[in-house]
């Protein structure tokens, strides 16, 4: 599939200059007109060992959802940085944000964040902190604190994290958890389900949480870690059509309702 690079803008967010590069994958803006397109901007995972040689591959799940919607256009950021604490990610997809929504003309409720693991945390922060007015959150198996077991204060420090974001996100979203994930336990995300249930958000906020089974289903080789599970031959299969394409449709008939006289 053909990409085109996007020539990296720095924005000046927190006294630091933040690159956004990455790159379409397939249809670009070229010619679209931004108000009646939805971007679909993804954020890979995060690992030091593998700092530095991150390219714009987004999942099967992410490009089948821009081959299904011929309004969606998918940019794969990139974040090419030696080290990145937890809460930079979040920077980083902001400064992507800002880019298409004052340079682009995009409107943010156009812009559907996706990401895995420290990309979908980042982005569950972004929209619950920064930019409420999205179109929406895609999360796969979000988390940035590193491999299981964690210590008391690093997993308190989580828990407080994830109860931040329940009390915060406003926008349409979808988190998949998986059993058998090395990076966290399904628990930790009980309290978070509790506290949306609470604020009466279960029809905007969904998590769905897949049993080491149903991973297995979607994913046969993810059989020591379901981290990856996203990138199975089986997932976008499964939950394109039931889970995505739902919220794509969500976004889609907000962006007409505002073009309408």
């Amino acid at each position: 599939m053909r990409r085109t690079l996007l020539a990296p803008l720095a924005l000046l967010l927190t006294g630091c200059a933040l690159p956004v590069e990455g790159a379409f994958a397939g249809r670009t803006l070229a010619g679209a007109d931004p108000a009646r397109t939805i971007v679909l901007l993804y954020n890979h995972g995060f690992s030091s060992a593998t700092a530095g040689t991150y390219r714009p591959t987004p999942p099967p799940i992410v490009r089948q959802a821009a081959d299904r919607n011929p309004d969606v256009v998918v940019f794969a950021q990139v974040r090419n940085t030696a080290r990145l604490d937890s809460d930079d990610h979040s920077s980083y997809i902001e400064a992507a944000i800002a880019h298409f929504n004052r340079e682009r003309g995009v409107p943010l409720g156009n812009i559907v964040l996706a990401g895995q693991s420290c990309g979908g945390w980042g982005a569950l922060q972004a929209a619950a902190f920064t930019y409420p007015g999205l179109g929406g959150v895609v999360a796969f198996a979000p988390t940035c604190h590193g491999k299981l077991p964690h210590g008391t204060p690093l997993q308190q420090r989580r828990w407080g994290e994830i109860a931040q974001l329940a009390e915060r996100l406003r926008v349409p979203t979808l988190i998949f958890l998986y059993e058998g994930d090395s990076y966290y336990d399904l628990a930790d995300w009980d309290d978070f389900e509790r506290r949306i249930a609470r604020r009466g958000r279960t029809a905007d906020v969904t998590v769905l949480r897949l049993g080491r089974a149903r991973v297995l289903e979607v994913c046969p080789r993810c059989t020591a870690d379901s981290h990856a599970a996203f990138l199975g031959p089986g997932f976008a299969p499964a939950f394109l059509e039931t889970r995505v394409q739902p919220l794509l449709e969500r976004v889609r008939q907000r962006m007409r309702a505002r073009l309408s006289p």
